[in-house]
């Protein structure tokens, strides 16, 4: 997880991206999965001709600690029917075995 600087409701981090993105600017997202659980909404500077960034936002939402690992995946909760078991035990579909 980023180390957040946080100056007052507002906090900065810097971070590498795993390859040389094409843009500079992006819109982005920083979720604590330890600690206060807070989530954010800010913008990523990319530096050029770099992989680092500085990325910039404002806390909006404190969560329980289950629902922040949850939106730090992006997960979502699936109805039982929506679970394709077959998938998760062998890693594709019955029939494509």
């Amino acid at each position: 997880m980023a180390k957040t600087h946080d100056v007052g409701k507002f906090y900065w981090h810097l971070m590498t991206y795993p390859v040389k993105p094409p843009v500079v600017l992006e819109r982005a997202e920083t979720q604590e999965i330890d600690g206060q659980y807070r989530f954010g909404k800010g913008w990523c500077l990319r530096l050029p001709l770099t992989r680092k960034s500085i990325v910039m936002g404002k806390w909006i939402k404190t969560y329980s600690e289950s629902e922040a690992l949850t939106v730090a995946i992006n997960g979502r909760r699936m109805d039982k029917e929506e679970i394709d078991w077959d998938v998760i035990r062998f890693g594709a579909s019955y029939e494509d075995i």
